[in-house]
């Protein structure tokens, strides 16, 4: 049985178009680096996710919107115990009325922050000639919307959940 699906690195975003940032850089140019990947109404983001990088062009993080936005105001975003869901809460924290007034004036204060304290640990790669099928796999199982792609053991780009989404939608269409 011959596999219909493409592999991997038929809609992998090389990692020279895909945005990446160094260990080092603070977190204000990280949220810079995503809104300059925006739509032309700068209304919607390209990506939501970053790949840090170190001084070796090793991958050693990844940085999300939700990170991100988490070093902002970590008393009212940071890690929430995991709970049901119980439906759509419209009221905001106290807390949460409290600081949208000095959201500005934090976000500030904290763009200087390492990107180091807020990025995770990056999943393992895959291979880039992986099927999409096996990446899906993978990224539903691990809960994970982007991986690493390698090939012959050099970081070569990315491969989004989206994307995988959009070729693998086109088969299921009437």
């Amino acid at each position: 049985m011959s596999n219909i699906t493409p592999n991997v690195q038929k809609i992998m975003i090389p990692i020279d178009s895909y945005p990446c940032i160094r260990v080092e850089e603070p977190i204000g140019s990280g949220v810079a680096l995503l809104l300059q990947h925006s739509s032309a109404d700068n209304q919607h983001l390209h990506y939501e996710e970053l790949l840090v990088l170190d001084t070796n062009d090793n991958l050693v993080g990844m940085l999300n919107i939700t990170n991100i936005l988490s070093s902002f105001f970590p008393s009212i975003l940071g890690q929430l115990p995991d709970q049901m869901y119980a439906g759509k809460k419209q009221a905001f924290t106290d807390l949460s009325v409290l600081l949208g007034e000095n959201f500005r004036v934090e976000c500030r204060r904290q763009a200087s922050t390492s990107i180091r304290q807020y990025m995770r640990k990056p999943h393992n790669p895959i291979e880039g000639s992986m099927s999409l099928l096996h990446a899906l796999e993978i990224m539903i199982k691990d809960q994970e919307s982007i991986l690493p792609v390698t090939e012959n053991g050099i970081l070569a780009g990315a491969v989004r959940m989206a994307d995988i989404f959009r070729m693998l939608g086109s088969y299921c269409t009437i």
